[in-house]
């Protein structure tokens, strides 16, 4: 296989694998520890956003650094390709920068949250961090798309 198609795959691969795992906690893991009793649902979505804190750096960082390889000329993508790779990765970057800026806040606030020790807006800071959570995942599978689109052009 050659390298270029390689690249191609694993970008597609890493980014639909994250795509999965966000439309994973955003349609059943939060809305099913919301349905739990509150000695339950804390504990659980403070353990994910821990652990979520310390793989999604890797994972979004290493998944944007691998479209970012099919932007390099000796990928040779064609011009349409190039272009449809060149929003996916821009998608990714913005996508990261808006994670730092928005829901990672509300989920290092998360980590600590205990059942005896929640504070006053606790609800209102979920239904935050699912919105902005909702928007990111909603960006990254337009661009999980659009590297689709440009490996049928390649």
């Amino acid at each position: 296989m050659d390298l270029r198609l390689l690249v191609h795959i694993l970008a597609i691969v890493v980014l639909g694998l994250m795509c999965g795992s966000e439309l994973n906690v955003g349609l059943f893991a939060h809305p099913m520890f919301r349905r739990q009793p509150l000695a339950v649902h804390i504990p659980a979505r403070a353990g994910f956003a821990a652990l979520f804190g310390r793989v999604m750096p890797f994972w979004m960082s290493g998944s944007t650094l691998l479209n970012l390889l099919l932007l390099f000329p000796f990928i040779h993508l064609s011009r349409a390709a190039w272009r449809l790779a060149a929003v996916a990765f821009a998608i990714q970057v913005l996508s990261v920068v808006f994670s730092l800026l928005a829901p990672v806040p509300i989920n290092n606030r998360i980590m600590r949250w205990t059942p005896e020790a929640l504070p006053a807006d606790w609800k209102a800071q979920e239904a935050r961090w699912e919105t902005y959570h909702a928007l990111r995942t909603v960006a990254l599978i337009g661009a999980f798309a659009l590297l689709i689109f440009s490996l049928a052009i390649f």
